[in-house]
C-alpha cells in the first residue's frame, strides 16, 4: 500500500492558471526569500501534477480541499525540512501510521471525521467514558475509538510531543486545520476554517519575525573589559571605542556551563564582540519607564550626527545588567507574536536599544524616555 502511494509523487507536468490564493503566496514566497542574503531556511518538494493529485484522491476515495489541492499542484509537495508547515502528502500519511502505531487502508481519509469521537480519544475529561466495563472491554473499545480517531484527516503538520495540526477533508467539518494533542489530554481545539487562510497567517508570520530579525540585529563593535559568570548566562563589561563607552549587559551562552568565578574560553577579557542588545519586560526584572519633558516633534528614522551628546549617558546601576537608558523613539514596529516593539537610540552609544513588552500609552516617534531593567546582548562575532 506504501508503495502504491509512494509511486504517485514523482516528477509533474505543467500546471493549470493559479488562483489568487496561489498568486498570494508566490508574493509572500518571494518576499520571505528576499529577507535572507543566503540560503532561505525554506524549501519546498517538487510540486505535484494534476493527474498525481487525481491519482491520490482517487486512490483515498475522496477530493482534496480546493486550496490544499492548488498548493500541491502549483506550489509545491510541503516543506522539505523538519518542524516546517505543511508536511509533503506522501510523508503526510507516514506520520498518521506513526501517531496511530499501525497501517491505515487508502480510503482512510475518506471515513467521516467525528471531533466528538476525537476528543474521546484524546481529551482528559473523557475518562470516565469506559466507566462500567470490564478491563479487556475497555481496552478494545479504547483501541477501537483511538484507531478511528483521526480518520477523515490529513495531516498537516507535527509539532512534536504527540501535537499535530490536521485538515479534516470529511464531512461538515471538510476544509477546516485543528491541532491535537495525542498524548497529553488536551483534545483537539480548530485553529483554522481553511488550508489557505492558516497558510498565508503562517508565512506572513515568518516574515515578520524575520523582519523583527534584521530590526534588531543591528550589531556593533567593542571589546570586553570584565567577564562575570554564572551558569551559562555572562555579564559582560565592554567599551565601545567610537566614540568611547563603556557599559555591562547580560547575554545566555548557551552549551557552556560556567560556575560564578570560574573560566569560559569562549568569553574573555580584550576579547572584540559585535553585539546587538535589547530590553524586555520580565517579571524577575520589570521594565519600567519614563516619559521625559523634553519630548522632540517627530524625527526622520535617520540616526542623528556622531557626537550628538544632548542625551544623559546610559548608566550602570547594579551588578546583574540593572541600567537606566535614555534615549529618543525613532522607529515602532510589531514584533514576534504582533506586540508592539520600539529601537531607542540612545547617542552615546550610537545605538538603537530594541525595547519589548513595555505597554506604553501615547507612544509616538520623537518621544524621549528614560527605561530601567535588564539590558541584554546577542552576540554575532568574537574576535581574538
Amino acid at each position: 500500500m506504501r508503495d502504491h502511494f509512494k509511486g504517485l509523487f514523482r516528477k509533474n507536468a505543467e500546471p493549470p492558471q493559479p488562483s489568487e490564493f496561489i498568486q498570494t503566496v508566490n508574493k509572500l514566497l518571494d518576499e520571505y526569500k528576499s529577507l535572507y542574503q543566503g540560503e532561505c531556511p525554506y524549501v519546498l518538494h517538487e510540486r505535484l501534477s494534476e493527474s498525481q493529485v487525481e491519482q491520490f484522491e482517487a486512490a483515498a476515495g475522496t477530493p482534496l480541499p480546493q486550496d490544499y489541492r492548488d498548493f500541491l499542484i502549483h506550489i509545491g509537495d510541503g516543506a522539505a525540512k523538519k518542524r516546517q508547515f505543511p508536511l509533503s502528502l506522501s510523508h503526510a500519511k507516514a506520520c498518521l501510521e506513526y501517531c496511530l502505531q499501525e497501517e491505515t487502508e487508502p480510503d482512510y481519509i475518506s471515513r467521516p471525521f467525528s471531533a466528538d469521537s476525537c476528543n474521546r480519544a484524546f481529551h482528559e475529561d473523557y475518562e470516565d467514558w469506559d466507566s462500567g466495563m470490564d478491563e479487556d472491554a475497555a481496552d478494545e473499545h479504547y483501541n477501537r475509538l483511538y484507531s478511528e480517531a483521526l480518520q477523515g484527516t490529513i495531516t498537516l503538520h507535527h509539532d512534536g510531543c504527540g501535537y499535530y495540526i490536521v485538515m479534516i477533508v470529511t464531512g461538515e467539518l471538510a476544509g477546516q486545520l485543528y491541532y491535537i494533542d495525542t498524548c497529553h489530554g488536551q483534545g483537539i481545539r480548530k485553529v483554522s476554517d481553511s488550508f489557505a487562510e492558516y497558510y498565508l497567517k503562517w508565512l506572513e508570520r515568518r516574515i515578520l519575525e524575520r523582519r523583527a530579525e534584521l530590526e534588531r540585529n543591528d550589531p556593533f563593535d567593542c571589546v570586553i573589559t570584565k567577564v562575570k559568570l554564572g551558569g551559562n548566562v555572562r555579564d559582560l563589561t565592554v567599551k565601545k571605542a567610537e566614540p568611547p563607552f563603556e557599559f555591562q549587559f547580560e547575554y545566555f551562552c548557551p552549551g557552556d556551563f560556567a560556575l560564578e568565578g570560574g573560566h569560559t574560553e569562549l568569553t574573555q577579557v580584550h576579547d572584540r564582540l559585535v553585539v546587538s542588545l535589547y530590553m524586555e519586560d520580565r517579571s524577575f526584572s520589570p521594565v519600567v519607564y519614563k516619559k521625559l519633558e523634553e519630548s522632540a516633534s517627530p524625527v526622520s528614522p535617520a540616526p542623528p550626527e556622531t557626537g550628538n551628546s544632548s542625551a544623559p549617558p546610559m548608566n550602570l546601576i547594579g551588578d546583574r545588567s540593572e541600567h537606566i537608558v535614555i534615549g529618543q523613539v525613532r522607529r515602532l514596529f510589531k514584533y514576534d507574536t504582533g506586540e508592539l516593539a520600539f529601537p531607542l537610540y540612545v547617542e552615546g552609544l550610537e545605538q538603537e536599544i530594541l525595547i519589548r513588552g513595555l505597554d506604553i500609552p501615547d507612544l509616538a516617534v520623537g518621544d524621549r524616555l528614560q527605561i530601567q531593567g535588564r539590558l541584554c546582548g546577542e552576540v554575532y562575532r568574537i574576535r581574538r
